[in-house]
């Protein structure tokens, strides 16, 4: 049997505070909103990647405090998102350093409600260009 096509990605996160999620991923990250519906949000990171915002109070999942997951961005180059998020004053706990265990760079932080994001550059892609 085939695989059906898949056409797209959405992860959804949970929020307490909506419009603070909805600000730091549209003006910080500069993501593309595609939908806006009244509790929930979905912005465009590329192509058919996207991910979801959900106000906690009305979503099927509740805000916790513990955030097991995490968003990872990959992008071309670091060092120009590195400046980008310090002058939108974004929290930074891992500036960009080297990887042991692939041929890359990763720069860790948190948005509005702890999400950890990361934003990766591999230097040497590990499954093709």
């Amino acid at each position: 049997m085939t695989i059906p096509d898949i056409e797209g990605l959405i992860n959804f996160t949970y929020f307490k505070d909506l419009n603070k999620a909805a600000k730091f991923y549209s003006e910080v990250m500069g993501f593309e909103q595609v939908i806006d519906v009244d509790f929930a949000k979905v912005y465009r990171v590329t192509g058919s990647s996207h991910i979801g915002i959900v106000d906690g109070n009305r979503g099927s999942i509740k805000p916790t405090e513990d955030k097991p997951l995490m968003i990872s961005v990959v992008v071309d180059d670091i060092e120009a998102w590195h400046e980008r998020l310090k002058e939108h004053g974004v929290d930074i706990f891992q500036p960009p350093q080297d990887a042991s265990y692939l041929e890359m760079k990763t720069l860790l932080f948190r948005d509005p409600e702890g999400y950890i994001l990361e934003i990766l550059e591999f230097l040497k892609k590990p499954y093709g260009s």
